[in-house]
């Protein structure tokens, strides 16, 4: 399940697992590395830094050899066979946002390791305008739910740059998932994206099995 922050994966994601529960699935969701454990807990501490870090900081090339690292710890992780995994947010989203920033390093090592990256069988692509994922992130904020602050998130010198980081991610994601839907999020009924997705995720883990 993939999109830019807002796009709304999280709920839709709580939608489909209840779906997939109906039909008899034990899906799994992982936001972050699929092996867990202390690795995973660093993840969300260095994806949710809401101070800026210093461009070659230590911190900063700890966080980016984390993430380049992350999908081929993913591929070597051991899942309970049978058990579908809805992974939230993909190590394609930085590798899209790496040449985006022209950092070259980071998406060489990317593409330079991708045929060991984790495999899956489908992915949901979610596009949402930007008004609407500015004002989620206000609610959010508003709400306690999020940390992150909007002028870092949000604005910047070029606000096309989502629009390039979003295209840069359906590139990525082409060439490596076999099957995307694309699906816009910014006035669907949520309910009805989740029995989209859940129908793509059943064929998909059928097609892979």
């Amino acid at each position: 399940m993939e999109g830019l922050d807002c796009s709304g994966k999280k709920t839709i994601t709580r939608l489909v697992e209840d779906l997939l529960r109906q039909q008899g699935f034990q899906p799994q969701t992982v936001i972050g590395p699929l092996i867990g454990g202390a690795l995973g807990r660093l993840d969300a501490r260095l994806a949710n830094l809401t101070g800026p870090v210093p461009r070659g900081s230590a911190r900063d090339l700890l966080r980016r050899g984390l993430y380049v690292t992350e999908p081929v710890i993913d591929r070597m992780a051991r899942r309970p066979l049978g058990t579908p995994v809805i992974k939230v947010s993909t190590h394609f989203r930085a590798w899209a946002r790496a040449e985006l920033e022209d950092d070259h390093r980071m998406a060489r090592l990317y593409s330079a390791t991708s045929s060991a990256h984790v495999r899956f069988a489908g992915a949901t692509l979610l596009h949402t305008d930007f008004p609407v994922r500015l004002k989620r992130h206000r609610a959010d904020a508003e709400a306690g739910r999020t940390a992150k602050d909007a002028a870092r998130r949000f604005f910047g010198p070029d606000r096309d740059a989502f629009a390039r980081w979003h295209n840069a991610l359906d590139r990525l994601m082409t060439a490596h998932v076999p099957h995307v839907l694309r699906l816009d999020s910014t006035t669907t009924d949520t309910a009805e994206l989740a029995t989209r997705i859940a129908l793509h995720a059943t064929t998909c883990w059928e097609r892979g099995q």
